[in-house]
Parts: C-alpha cells; sequence; structure tokens
C-alpha cells in the first residue's frame, strides 16, 4: 500500500491534493508503532504479523469502529483473524523499508476489487486528526518527499486550516471553477466519471449518503479533488469542519458555511495543508 497524496501549490500554501485516505491511515498507524519490523528487501528473516494482535500498541490511532462504513471494513480487515490469511504490504517512504501484515483474504478480494484504500479515513477525532498532521511534518521534513529535485533545501510545516483560510480558498478556488456537482447529501452523482455498472457499484450507491473515492468527480482548478463534499474537513479550531459532506445539502458547503461535530462522524475527514520554507 503506498500514497501518492502529494501537496498542490496555491502559491500561499499547499494544500494536498487528496483526502487523507484509509491507506494513508493505515500506513501511518503502521509505520509509527512497529519501527522494529521494518524490513529491507534483502532480508528475509522476517515474519508477518497481525494488527489483531496489538490492539493496546494501536488502539490510540484506530478510528471509532462501530460507525458503520466501508472505510471501517478496511481496518477491521487488518484486525481480524480469519482461518484464510494473505500477507499485504505497508511502504516506509522514508526508510526505503516495508512492513508485512497479515489480513482475511476475503475481505482483501473485496478491498482490492473495490479500491476500498482509495475512501477517505473517517471516525477519528481532532486529537488523533492533529496527531497525523504532525507526523506528516516530521516524515515530510526527514525524507523531503515533495521536492526532490532541491533535497534539503527547504523545511515544510504541515497544519490543519483556520475556518478563514478554508473560506479564503474555497472562494478563490470558485472563481475559477463553478461546477457544483460533488458528493453531498441526496446526490445523483451526475458527473461521476461512471458507466451503467456504476449505479450497481457498492461505493456508488453510497454517493449522497456515505463519502466515496477521495479521487471521484473532477479536480478544481488547483488540481485538488473534492474540496467540496465528500467529507468535511477539520479545520484548526476544534469542532468546526469545512467543505460539506456527503450528509450536508450541497448549500451547506459553500464559503462561510461550516459544520459542527463533538465526536468522530462518518461524514468528518481531513486533509493536511503546509507551508514551505526555505532552510536558512
Amino acid at each position: 500500500m503506498t500514497s501518492d497524496n502529494l501537496a498542490w501549490n496555491t502559491n500561499t500554501n499547499h494544500i494536498s491534493r487528496y483526502e487523507v485516505s484509509v491507506s494513508d491511515w493505515i500506513t501511518y498507524m503502521v509505520a509509527t508503532t512497529f519501527h522494529d519490523h521494518n524490513r529491507t528487501i534483502r532480508d528475509d528473516n522476517y515474519e508477518p504479523f497481525n494488527l489483531g494482535d496489538s490492539i493496546e500498541k494501536i488502539k490510540l490511532k484506530l478510528p471509532e469502529l462501530e460507525i458503520s462504513c466501508w472505510s471501517n471494513y478496511v481496518i477491521k480487515a487488518f484486525l481480524r483473524k480469519d482461518h484464510d490469511m494473505i500477507v499485504q504490504q505497508v511502504y516506509n517512504h522514508c526508510e526505503h523499508s516495508y512492513i508485512e501484515l497479515y489480513v482475511s483474504k476475503v475481505a482483501w478480494d473485496s478491498i482490492k476489487k473495490y479500491k476500498l484504500l482509495d475512501l477517505p479515513i473517517v471516525g477519528i477525532t481532532y486529537d488523533q486528526a492533529l496527531e497525523y498532521v504532525e507526523y506528516k511534518q516530521t516524515i515530510s521534513n526527514a525524507c523531503n518527499l515533495y521536492i526532490k529535485e532541491s533535497k534539503n533545501k527547504y523545511r515544510y510545516e504541515c497544519f490543519l486550516p483556520t475556518p478563514t483560510q478554508f473560506d479564503s480558498f474555497q472562494t478563490l478556488s470558485d472563481s475559477f471553477y463553478s461546477c457544483p456537482r460533488f458528493n453531498f447529501k441526496n446526490s445523483l452523482c451526475l458527473d461521476c466519471p461512471s458507466s451503467k455498472s456504476w449505479k450497481n457499484h457498492p461505493i456508488g450507491q453510497k454517493v449522497g449518503v456515505e463519502p466515496i473515492y477521495i479521487n471521484q468527480y473532477f479536480p478544481n482548478y488547483y488540481g485538488i479533488y473534492n474540496f467540496k463534499g465528500n467529507v468535511a474537513e477539520m479545520t484548526s479550531e476544534k469542532g468546526i469542519a469545512k467543505g460539506g459532506s456527503c450528509q450536508h445539502y450541497a448549500s451547506e458547503a459553500y464559503p462561510g458555511r461550516s459544520q459542527e461535530y463533538i465526536k468522530p462522524e462518518v461524514w468528518l475527514g481531513f486533509r493536511v495543508w503546509y507551508k514551505v520554507y526555505n532552510r536558512e
């Protein structure tokens, strides 16, 4: 499992192209908890492990699993123990190594077929989101993930935007891209890159009800996906999210509107924002 969640330059800030995905979250949980399980390609003396055996180690990083959604289906697949298990790899970009995990084969068949790792992570708390942002800042500065041709010239500050920052960019991007169709409450998904089969697809059937893929629909002028809708995005102000969601009406996604929350929700996620500075 790897991620291509690269930041997109908007001149003032760098904003992740995609919402934080299930794949991103699993990589984060594993890479920050199981350092001693890193394996190089040349190392054959290694035994894969099951996350279900390490609940105590990862419980503070797990989403609220009582929420019923496809995102949690994936997380639970890595926690359960079935008779028929297969091995999947979580890649550590900094160390060019990977960690091998067991996962239920029958669940993995569905995960792979329906690309469930490309769903946004939901069911997490504000504090968990902040910890992920700190992790992204650490690995961004350690690994130069985004400007590889200028190694060690830049340092990154990762953050959740203020509500004002979110509104300001949304207004700016709307001035260039006015298409109003996205994953909102009761949406008919009129502009999904779809076919007849999409309407019978287990994810396609969740449009207007549950989050769908982080790269679904069309990007805005700056190449950012789902800046409106899909999941409402946490801001630096705890309890305030922006951008609407699959369970909010389209009118609630526009600048100046906010979604309040007090706990993890199936409609609530986030993306990482960046500032880039020259190293002194």
